[in-house]
């Protein structure tokens, strides 16, 4: 608690009170639950917490929320969580922590996340290389994430092509 309470970005974080409210709010933490944070201190706060003690082994913790702002929202003690989660994500990208895959990763996401034309053009050819080459995207050996889930099948069309095609506009 000690080495929390001398870091101020963090120290709010010591306010929890366990009450699980961020967990139970969290989409993240609902779909891969407790075990999967490797620490006494599950979900959102723990992603906070955790990286404290060792931020070698934890570094990824704070890379397992979608910064939705959920669990801030529903904290009964205010600690602004996600923002704290991002600025984990920033330390660990200072110090150069990152695997080098997932560094490239967030870069090629970050470039099509900021265009709307690249990004429609990278869901069309996602969705042409899941149709036509499923391996490729559920590799085991490239993509951990897939060892213990199947992807889903790909709809015949979009929601946006099916939305339209419905009388909706």
């Amino acid at each position: 608690r000690s080495t929390h309470l001398g870091k101020k970005d963090f120290k709010n974080a010591l306010k929890c009170i366990r009450c699980g409210a961020c967990m139970n709010s969290c989409p993240v933490y609902r779909r891969s639950g407790g075990y999967s944070y490797g620490h006494t201190v599950p979900g959102p706060i723990g992603s906070i917490l955790t990286p404290g003690f060792d931020l070698e082994k934890f570094k990824d913790l704070p890379f397992a929320s979608s910064l939705c702002g959920a669990c801030s929202d529903v904290c009964p003690v205010k600690i602004d969580i996600h923002e704290q989660l991002y600025k984990w994500r920033q330390i660990v990208s200072e110090e150069d922590l990152l695997d080098p895959k997932k560094k490239m990763g967030l870069k090629v996401g970050t470039k099509v996340l900021s265009s709307a034309k690249l990004y429609r053009w990278a869901t069309r050819f996602l969705r042409f290389l899941m149709s036509w080459f499923p391996g490729l995207v559920n590799n085991k050996k490239l993509n951990p994430w897939s060892k213990h889930r199947e992807m889903p099948v790909v709809p015949k069309q979009t929601f946006k092509d099916w939305y339209r095609e419905n009388g909706h506009s």
